[in-house]
């Protein structure tokens, strides 16, 4: 098992979120092994229970989201530190670039060289239109636009489809600082006032990810004060908490059919609304019981949020390979895809976290301290 990375100096380093990170990266994969099927009733049940945290795609990306706002904003909050916008850029471009570049170079090879169109055949409707596509002409400038996740008519699931959060995450890391600046220097009453004019902004134009992020950023703002409210609460009432929040996490499965009834234009932006408090609560309950938070901190979970980013980047393609060749041709085909894709994602993940993602992030702090160019833009000093 790998080493603990260890914390950045000055910042505090939460363990058990980077377990949660993990998990929600295993229930992407869970959902989508198991969307290859789309028709089996036992996954529809289960979706529409409690246990559907365990499929749900879509809530565990917004979870991705709140904990980005969360940990992004803390040294900044916590430590009240300058914001050098550039060195703030200059580090995320480096940790999330290289490990999605290789990710897509990977996924491309695989396609070409081992990928087989026919051995998707027997599978749900919206796999089989993942790398359908044929090298023509065009290629080489979607490819183009992939690895930059910018341009005109640029289709996220060309290659990689989980990329489409990614490029979400990229758009959200140029506002995050003044987002940061302004809840970390600003009062309640104009923390809570901009929440909720991005709220109606992001309500009505279809940007809500922008108030997802926001609100791990106010959350990271009133942890201490959150944390020692919840640890004054008693056993029935943390245990009645913790179910609320998978309601809200969850209602987007639990609930589907009332929420595809409802009329209005923006119900799925107010259902993820809902996922998005149902996060918030869950960072910080675990954050304020102890024992929940030492449960996380074990070392099989912290290894999974170690190499979350590159499992999440690469379990489609893995999967979309593995899925081809085995197929569907035999009882116990749906377990050798399972088993080989998964592991093979873990030990890609692991490889990709190892010489890629850490190497580039202390590439990037030793950039950021050896240019002063890239510290000399400040905000909020």
């Amino acid at each position: 098992m790998e080493k603990t990375i260890p914390a950045v100096p000055g910042q505090t380093r939460y363990r058990q979120l980077d377990s949660l990170r993990g998990l929600a990266a295993v229930t992407v994969f869970f959902t989508h092994f198991i969307g290859m099927k789309m028709y089996l009733p036992q996954f529809k049940l289960l979706r529409a229970s409690p246990l559907g945290i365990l499929f749900n795609a879509q809530a565990a990306v917004i979870l991705f989201f709140v904990l980005s706002g969360f940990v992004l904003s803390l040294p900044f909050i916590d430590n009240g530190k300058p914001l050098k916008l550039t060195a703030f850029y200059t580090k995320r471009i480096l940790r999330i670039y290289p490990a999605y570049i290789f990710a897509i170079v990977l996924a491309l090879l695989l396609k070409q060289f081992l990928f087989d169109k026919n051995g998707l055949a027997p599978y749900a409707d919206w796999i089989k239109n993942f790398w359908a596509w044929d090298w023509n002409a065009e290629t080489p400038k979607e490819i183009w636009h992939t690895l930059l996740m910018i341009g005109p008519g640029f289709n996220v699931n060309h290659i990689d489809p989980p990329i489409w959060s990614l490029v979400i995450e990229m758009k959200m890391s140029l506002l995050l600082p003044f987002f940061i600046i302004i809840v970390s220097r600003g009062g309640l009453a104009l923390s809570i006032g901009l929440l909720l004019v991005l709220g109606w902004f992001t309500y009505e134009h279809g940007t809500w990810a922008v108030n997802v992020f926001y609100s791990g950023i106010l959350m990271a703002k009133y942890k201490d004060q959150l944390i020692n409210r919840i640890r004054s609460w008693g056993r029935g009432v943390v245990i009645l908490s913790i179910l609320i929040s998978i309601f809200l996490y969850n209602n987007n499965y639990e609930f589907l059919k009332l929420i595809q009834g409802f009329k209005f234009d923006s119900k799925y932006t107010f259902s993820n609304y809902l996922v998005t408090l149902g996060c918030c609560a869950i960072i910080i309950i675990v954050l304020a019981r102890k024992t929940i938070s030492r449960f996380l901190e074990h070392r099989i979970f912290t290894f999974f949020g170690d190499i979350s980013y590159s499992f999440y980047l690469i379990h489609v393609p893995i999967l979309l390979t593995m899925g081809s060749l085995v197929s569907n041709r035999f009882t116990l085909s749906p377990l050798y895809i399972f088993l080989s894709a998964f592991i093979l994602t873990i030990a890609v993940s692991y490889l990709m976290c190892i010489f890629i993602e850490r190497p580039f992030q202390q590439f990037a702090s030793r950039l950021v301290k050896k240019y002063k160019i890239l510290n000399a833009i400040v905000i909020g000093h």
